[in-house]
């Protein structure tokens, strides 16, 4: 039977008017603030999913397989000098996964607590202040360790987002580019971690939170910003790396004083209300903070009384000028031949991620904007407090850097216990937030920006500044940069602060955002999964045996497998201890030189005695501040007390009490393991 239809065209599905609403939606969303975090939230899904990371892990292709490529890495090559994050962070983390994520981990030593010093997932309350760990909970080791990855990036970046559109409501593309040059430092790539990246953009976001706190008219929103504001102080505190913490804390309470006391003196009304609030904040993340430590006393007191790192105390004064405003040269940290020429021992610079900085743009600005704030103040207009703290701020830690003898100060402000090298991130956060409040200035003075001429001038004295700075860089260090690097350190700086006189802003971002991608872009690889570490057939073997002896301890003789019986979910006397077990040590270790040894933050393997005629006694040999090795007899009484079964070693043992139990050889290295009778 036929079927007819009248003419015109078919009923649609969804009526005009709908599909309109729709239309003005999503041209509303995409115009909104929130089209930026969620075109974050679609590129932090992907890398998940495709379990991508910029790990170093990649450095075991060449240890085990020589010059065979690696099908698992995409690009760039991995980074054997982020050891912090290839095998201490990336490996415990693997090991936490094999343990089921246990606060006190039962297969390093006599048991870690990995909550203190580490960055790794563990189930506990305080890991929910840790929200960047948590995805190990609920994901699959691959997706969760990409999705970590990549969170800390993606916060850092809405941090300073945010913070920007907190300042200059409306302005997201320029707070987008702000952002993301925070993210392309070279300082936070080569140090790129949580014990870095979280300090910054923790506190960002308690400024963000600070300032909308005060703004806020209804109590109801109030209460809830102070709850955020607890939440967020106690993340901060519970990053638990002073040096970075210490910095970030100053220039946050810079930003915060000018902020407050620039709500004071403007008719806002009162703020009885909002700084009590502030106050419970305060006093909740103190209660948090203390029962943290308090549920910990033992290894928070073993971490504290440690030789190393220990109390470590910096004097005023010092540092290298030059290389503070040399960060437009970070060009050449990214290839290790021309980096390794760029170094200054007496300094504390002595590879790429200690010698990695900022590029700073702030104390170029610092003169036009004293100049408009002048202009301001003398029209009668409210003075920009914030902007006016955060220079001193940033006049401060240059004085602690280059100035002698102000040791109060800086024991006052905590100054004492951050290394030069660490300072840096404080420095580089009040860039951040300078540049910020500089451009907020600079848009709202537009009718006082200098003269064309005058910007030129300007510029071109700048231009030569950075030549100078540039030229000291080639002369003191041959090699580092070529004749093109050279040129190209030239640009950005002139040019940013010109564009930004000129009233450019989002061009003058968008350069700054270029060259630091430049100066970054090649320094992390992008690797899928960890199948190098968790499926190498000695992680498989050791798997094998622990499955059929799960009790039995195991000890290595090779660094780079130092972790990875716990890796695999066997007891190890080997790996990295975050802090000292001294019970573990004190039997063979005598008085004086020994303890100190083994009173440290280390990384711990041994060296097996291979002649049969000779008993050894147990000691322990101090090869770099976090490293010890512990020489021992293998079929003496140390390793038979600590219950060791299994070792792992590169070459042969020949001794009557063991036994090979299986041997795993790679085209580039053998590994053996041997047990005991």
């Amino acid at each position: 039977m036929a079927v007819t239809t009248t003419g015109g065209p078919l009923p649609s599905a969804t009526p005009p008017d709908v599909r309109d609403r729709v239309a003005r939606l999503g041209r509303t969303f995409v115009r909104g603030i929130w089209f930026f975090p969620a075109l974050l939230a679609v590129l932090l899904a992907l890398p998940t999913v495709l379990q991508i990371s910029g790990s170093s892990i990649g450095v075991y292709q060449s240890m085990l397989y020589g010059s065979q490529p690696d099908a698992n890495l995409l690009i760039n090559d991995p980074q054997s000098i982020r050891s912090d994050e290839w095998i201490v962070n990336t490996q415990l983390t693997i090991a936490q996964d094999a343990a089921g994520y246990p606060r006190i981990n039962p297969n390093v030593g006599q048991g870690a607590d990995v909550s203190l010093v580490l960055d790794v997932p563990y189930k506990d309350w305080s890991a929910a202040f840790r929200p960047h760990n948590l995805a190990f909970l609920v994901l699959p080791l691959d997706h969760a360790f990409a999705f970590k990855w990549w969170v800390m990036a993606v916060l850092l970046i809405l941090s300073g987002y945010f913070f920007v559109l907190v300042l200059m409501p409306g302005q997201r593309w320029l707070a987008a580019g702000l952002s993301l040059t925070l993210l392309f430092s070279p300082f936070v790539q080569w140090w790129y971690q949580y014990i870095t990246v979280g300090p910054l953009y923790y506190a960002l976001f308690i400024a963000t939170v600070f300032v909308l706190m005060l703004r806020s008219s209804r109590l109801l929103a109030t209460v809830a910003w102070a709850a955020l504001l607890a939440y967020l102080l106690t993340c901060f505190a519970l990053v638990l790396y002073p040096p970075f913490q210490i910095p970030c804390a100053l220039a946050l309470a810079a930003f915060c004083l000018g902020h407050l006391v620039e709500r004071h003196v403007a008719p806002h009304g009162p703020l009885r209300r909002h700084l009590l609030l502030v106050a419970m904040s305060i006093l909740v993340a103190g209660i948090l903070i203390g029962l943290f430590v308090a549920t910990r006393l033992e290894a928070v007191n073993a971490v504290l009384h440690t030789a190393y790192p220990g109390q470590r105390l910096t004097r005023s004064g010092g540092f290298d000028l030059a290389h503070l405003f040399s960060g437009h040269t970070s060009l050449g940290l990214e290839s290790s031949r021309s980096a390794a020429q760029y170094t200054i021992p007496e300094k504390g610079l002595t590879n790429q991620s200690e010698n990695s900085n900022f590029l700073l743009v702030l104390p170029y600005l610092t003169v036009p904007c004293l100049y408009l704030l002048y202009r301001s103040h003398r029209s009668g207009r409210v003075v920009d407090w914030p902007l006016l703290l955060v220079n001193l701020a940033f006049l401060g830690a240059l004085a602690w850097l280059f100035v002698s003898h102000l040791d109060a100060w800086g024991r006052l402000l905590f100054l004492d216990r951050v290394p030069h090298t660490r300072l840096l991130i404080g420095i580089g956060l009040l860039n951040f937030i300078g540049m910020a409040l500089i451009v907020r200035l600079l848009r709202d003075q537009r009718s006082a920006l200098p003269a064309r001429t005058v910007v030129i001038g300007y510029t071109l004295a700048l231009l030569l500044v950075q030549a100078l700075l540039s030229l000291h860089v080639v002369r003191a260090f041959p090699g580092f940069l070529d004749l093109g690097g050279f040129v190209l350190s030239l640009v950005p700086v002139p040019l940013v602060v010109y564009l930004a006189l000129r009233g450019r802003f989002t061009w003058a971002t968008s350069v700054l955002l270029a060259f630091s991608v430049a100066m970054t872009a090649f320094i992390h690889p992008l690797y899928r999964g960890t199948a190098i570490l968790t499926q190498t057939p000695l992680s498989r073997s050791i798997r094998a045996i622990a499955a059929d002896d799960p009790d039995a301890r195991w000890a290595a003789e090779v660094g780079i497998v130092q972790n990875f019986a716990a890796m695999n979910g066997a007891p190890s006397l080997s790996g990295v201890f975050a802090y000292p077990q001294s019970q573990l040590w004190r039997a063979a270790a005598a008085q004086g030189q020994q303890e100190y040894v083994v009173n440290r933050y280390a990384h711990v393997w041994f060296t097996f005695d291979r002649n049969p005629a000779v008993m050894v006694t147990t000691t322990f040999t101090l090869t770099a501040a976090d490293h010890f090795l512990v020489n021992t007899e293998p079929c003496g009484p140390f390793l038979r007390q600590n219950r060791v079964k299994y070792l792992v070693t590169g070459t042969e043992i020949n001794e009557s009490c063991l036994k090979l139990r299986a041997t795993i050889r790679y085209p580039a290295a053998t590994f053996l393991i041997y047990e005991f009778w």
